[in-house]
């Protein structure tokens, strides 16, 4: 997909409540899943498993943890679009 380019931070502001960007898939793959559940010792059987969600779960697979898909986000908004004139951004969480 191509990347959304808009021309500096001052033109952010155009864009409030509209689509700005759309990017390419992002693969959550079951070994990125179980390397994030190592990092944050956040190993419930729902995103680890496969073998027991297929036999006691309602889902066709593990499940990718909230935060995993949500730490994802600076990437995928990289991917997604550019700001002119920023050097560097800094996630400072969530509100």
């Amino acid at each position: 997909m191509p990347v959304t380019e808009i021309e500096s931070v001052a033109g952010l502001g155009e864009h409030v409540g509209r689509e700005v960007a759309v990017s390419d898939w992002l693969e959550v793959s079951q070994e990125r899943i179980n390397q994030f559940a190592e990092v944050t010792e956040d190993r419930q059987w729902i995103h680890t498993d496969p073998e027991r969600v297929a036999r006691e779960s309602p889902f066709e697979g593990t499940i990718a943890h909230g935060f995993l898909t949500l730490s994802l986000l600076s990437e995928l908004t990289k991917r997604a679009m550019s700001v002119g004139g920023v050097r560097m951004g800094i996630n400072y969480g969530l509100n």
